[in-house]
């Protein structure tokens, strides 16, 4: 009774709080739990100075609905400026506003990225997209170790670490994607060049750039989404080669045989400025 008594006397002055989200504090063990759970990780990039940092932990990080959520995920703090190891996570993932929200793979791979303060309405909604996205780059990673020869697997994670703007991995995704893929179908080994070239051109490789766009375009037969893009980006990879007029003929190609496909209105634009050029 004297118990009981107590316990409400908590409750009601505030004293009592519902269990939180229980935060690992090295990203290194987090992702060793990750691995051993299968579970994505939910990185907490922070600093003592940053306010929003602490209103995260006082608002959204209590709410009870977030708290159940978390329990998909191994949480993790990072102070950015904490220990050198704390810091070498922030710069690996190019942290450079508080706070930062990541989910990673157990592999350490992006999934998601939030920057700045989430509130309790809206975090749910977003623990719930990455969470559905971790369910499938999980599985292309657990399919790589039982087959790091499985081209489902290597183009599906290539083309979402491409989307997460984490290029250097998805170009090596998809260089070996391209080399086992020949029995999927053209669309997806067409995107999977496409996407090479893209990364290619971005560096200045402009002759290996330009090797996989003539492959992609090469794959039979053509297909009316993926053959207008190759076109049109081996046109750019040509201006900027300083190869104008086989650039012109490329971004043509786009303007007459796909005129209505998304990038035709590109094609012509770029068409325009270089004939422009070319006048002057």
């Amino acid at each position: 009774m004297i118990v009981a008594l107590a316990l409400a006397s908590a409750v009601a002055s505030g004293s009592a709080h519902a269990p939180g989200i229980r935060w690992e504090r090295r990203f290194d063990e987090a992702l060793k739990k990750a691995r051993a759970a299968h579970k994505p990780v939910m990185v907490d990039f922070w600093a003592e100075w940053c306010g929003w940092c602490h209103r995260l932990d006082k608002t959204t990080y209590q709410d009870p609905a977030v708290v159940k959520l978390a329990g998909d995920f191994v949480a993790v703090k990072v102070n950015t400026e904490g220990d050198p190891r704390d810091a070498a996570v922030a710069i690996r993932y190019d942290v450079s506003s508080l706070p930062t929200i990541m989910v990673v793979s157990p592999q350490g791979r992006p999934i998601a990225r939030v920057n700045g303060f989430v509130g309790p309405g809206q975090f749910p909604r977003v623990l719930e997209s990455a969470k559905e996205t971790a369910g499938r780059v999980i599985g292309w990673e657990t399919a790589l170790e039982k087959n790091p020869r499985d081209a489902v697997a290597l183009t599906g994670l290539g083309v979402h670490l491409f989307e997460q703007d984490s290029f250097a991995d998805s170009l090596e995704l998809l260089r070996q994607a391209a080399k086992v893929d020949v029995r999927r179908p053209v669309e997806e080994r067409k995107q999977t060049r496409l996407l090479t070239g893209v990364i290619l051109k971005a560096a200045d490789h402009f002759p290996e750039a330009e090797t996989v766009l003539k492959e992609g375009l090469g794959l039979q037969p053509s297909d009316a989404v993926y053959d207008p893009k190759l076109l049109y980006v081996l046109g750019m990879l040509y201006a900027n080669w300083g190869r104008k007029d086989e650039a012109r003929v490329m971004l043509r190609q786009v303007v007459t045989l796909h005129a209505q496909s998304s990038i035709a209105q590109k094609a012509r634009d770029s068409l325009g400025s270089l004939e422009k050029d070319k006048s002057h």
